[in-house]
């Protein structure tokens, strides 16, 4: 991952509702993935054994949040288990062979979450953060984004 997806990802993470954040860690979990798969197209044995891991660690964030007193959270858990074997089994043996398949799990749960997102009304998790704008510069077909910096962030005495 870039550190300008790093960023992108802090940013939309500094914004989100609880369902967006869902759909953010399907995000980062899916760009690992992909990173995995170049880095093994490359030969990067370093690289693909550290983006594993890093999906590895976001879909173990995505199992650890569910409430398992719903019948659908033990089904979303079983896919998860699922794929989390998947991704185990390519990091042992050093192959992408079933990778693609735990990315289409992951990518239709995403899909699902994203297409659900908009019910959510509830507002930012996060308090306090610093409002993000976004308008075109004066570069052509460049986007810039603009944060408000506001005086009430931190601690209050």
């Amino acid at each position: 991952m870039t550190q300008e997806q790093t960023k992108d990802y802090a940013r939309r993470i500094s914004q989100a509702n609880r369902t967006e954040l869902t759909v953010i860690v399907y995000d980062i979990t899916l760009q690992h993935l992909s990173d995995c798969n170049a880095a093994f197209e490359k030969r990067d044995l370093e690289g693909f054994r550290h983006s594993i891991k890093q999906a590895q660690r976001f879909l173990c964030e995505l199992m650890s949040t569910l409430d398992l007193k719903y019948p659908l959270a033990v089904s979303l858990l079983r896919l998860y288990e699922f794929a989390q074997r998947i991704i185990v089994h390519c990091d042992v043996a050093g192959t992408t062979d079933n990778l693609e398949v735990a990315t289409r799990i992951l990518s239709r749960l995403k899909d699902s979450f994203d297409s659900i997102k908009a019910e959510d009304t509830e507002g930012p998790v996060m308090e306090n953060t610093e409002p993000v704008y976004a308008g075109l510069t004066y570069g052509k077909g460049t986007l810039n984004e603009t944060d408000i910096r506001s005086d009430n962030r931190g601690f209050f005495a």
